[in-house]
């Protein structure tokens, strides 16, 4: 209707009218345009909240997890430094204990850590991570994926020829099987876990590390085997506070983020 009147004005070269429709049609288009944008702006800003929202359940999640896990195998890093000596000592002052042997069974050992954040991966595939206005968890999600990154590729490289003393030199370390009663424990005294021993061993068995310490400190080569998987083992405890170090600040951010927007919605309620 406006562009009929309009051409109606042309005609009659009533170029006021003319000026005065053309106007209505910028503003209303103009107006239309913000309205668009201001919702687009609270679409994005209510995406963003919960993105924010789900980061910080998942990386709480993710930390637990992770802390755990580094709490389960940080031991076997003390407790083998306790063995070197018994390696390596001019004169040892005590034979391996069934524990110790068990630790030097499994030196190789090293599972894969937990690190996925299933809504970061989602985030970045969608490239909506650019939701997230909040510049201290934006900060610190790329120090967390740097750092998640660099982990993963050191995990590779770590796992990629680890030495399984057991197979290697059976003459130093081996496996017996034996009846288990119920005081036996499987891999750590502290860390009960019958039906696994017995499922690994059969019913009323286990399996278990018997070690021959004489022919361990004579062979370099063992030795050697020993020291590279410890220092893989080391790397992967270290990569383990790098990462939880990385998670803490994140979760951090996030928290003080969904604080500021818990205070944002009292406000406007």
């Amino acid at each position: 209707m406006i562009f009929r009147r309009l051409k109606a004005h042309v005609e009659k070269e009533n170029w006021f009218a003319v000026a005065i429709d053309f106007a209505i049609v910028v503003i209303g288009v103009f107006i239309g345009i913000q309205v668009a944008n201001w919702n687009e702006a609270r679409t994005d800003l209510a995406a963003g909240e919960t993105l924010i929202k789900r980061l910080h359940e998942e990386v709480g999640t993710l930390l637990d997890i992770q802390t755990a896990e580094y709490d389960f195998h940080r031991p076997r890093v003390d407790d083998l430094t306790e063995v070197h000596s018994l390696l390596f000592g001019d004169a040892p002052d005590r034979d391996l204990t069934l524990y110790d042997c068990r630790l030097i069974g499994i030196s190789h050992w090293l599972p894969s850590p937990t690190d996925d954040l299933p809504v970061l991966e989602e985030a970045i595939a969608t490239g909506r991570l650019d939701l997230i206005k909040d510049s201290g968890v934006r900060t610190n999600l790329r120090g967390f994926i740097l750092v998640r990154d660099r982990s993963r590729r050191a995990y590779e490289e770590a796992v990629n020829e680890l030495y399984r003393l057991t197979s290697r030199h059976p003459e130093a370390i081996w496996y017996d099987r034996e009846p288990m009663d119920e005081n036996s424990s499987y891999i750590f005294p502290s860390r009960q876990n019958q039906s696994q021993a017995a499922r690994l061993g059969g019913t009323g068995f286990r399996w278990v590390n018997r070690c021959n310490l004489e022919e361990m400190r004579a062979s370099r080569v063992f030795l050697a085997e020993y020291v590279d998987n410890i220092s893989r083992l080391n790397s992967y405890i270290e990569r383990y506070e790098q990462m939880i170090k990385a998670m803490t600040g994140l979760d951090e951010s996030l928290s003080a983020a969904m604080k500021e927007i818990d205070t944002e919605r009292s406000f406007a309620a």
